[in-house]
This record gives C-alpha cells, sequence and structure tokens, in this order.
C-alpha cells in the first residue's frame, strides 16, 4: 500500500470511528463538496442549506466535527443562519450548486 493510500485509509477509519454512524453521509457530502475546508463566504449559506433537511444540533455536530471548531460556535453560527445572518440568494444558489455537483441530490434521497 502507497502511503498516500495509508493515509487515506487511516483517515477514513479515524472518521468512522469517532463521528456518529447517521453523520457519516453528510460529513461526506461536506467533505467532498470543500475539500480545502469551507471557505469564510460559503459557511453560513452551508449552514443555511443543510440546516433544511437536519436538525440543528446534529448540523453543528457535523460541522463541528469537520472544521474542528467548537460546536457551541457552529451552533450559534447555525441560529444565526437563520435570524441575523440570512444569506443572500445568490450566495445559497452558488453553495447549492457546489453540493449538486458532489451528491447533494442523492444525500437529500437518503431519509
Amino acid at each position: 500500500m502507497t502511503n498516500s493510500k495509508k493515509v487515506l485509509l487511516d483517515s477514513y477509519l479515524s472518521m468512522q470511528s469517532t463521528i456518529a454512524p447517521h453523520l457519516r453521509s453528510t460529513y461526506e457530502l461536506i467533505r467532498s463538496s470543500f475539500p480545502d475546508g469551507i471557505d469564510r463566504d460559503s459557511y453560513l449559506p452551508l449552514l443555511a442549506i443543510l440546516e433544511q433537511d437536519m436538525s440543528d444540533r446534529n448540523l453543528a455536530e457535523t460541522i463541528s466535527y469537520y472544521t474542528k471548531q467548537d460546536y457551541s460556535k457552529v451552533l450559534n453560527d447555525v441560529w444565526a443562519a437563520q435570524s441575523t445572518s440570512i444569506p443572500s440568494p445568490e450566495s445559497l444558489e452558488r453553495v447549492k450548486t457546489r453540493l449538486l455537483a458532489c451528491g447533494y441530490e442523492e444525500w437529500l434521497n437518503e431519509a
């Protein structure tokens, strides 16, 4: 096994054992949509989009795991994306297009 394949396998196995099973597909959607991390301009639109189809707490847990941010900060950001910092329609569309290219429709159909 090459070193890069081992690193990917180790990363995958680590994720499998630490994130709740019901959040794995959401984590994978985010990871494939934002492989280099979630940029600042996409962060709140992403929260607003995903919040429509999952609980605030599950979303905060998944984003917190992916970004290594504190869970309570992410949960507050989820709430802000719904109230005081509502993303623009253009930013929502931009992020949704990115998600769609990485399996968003399939993710929606899982439930």
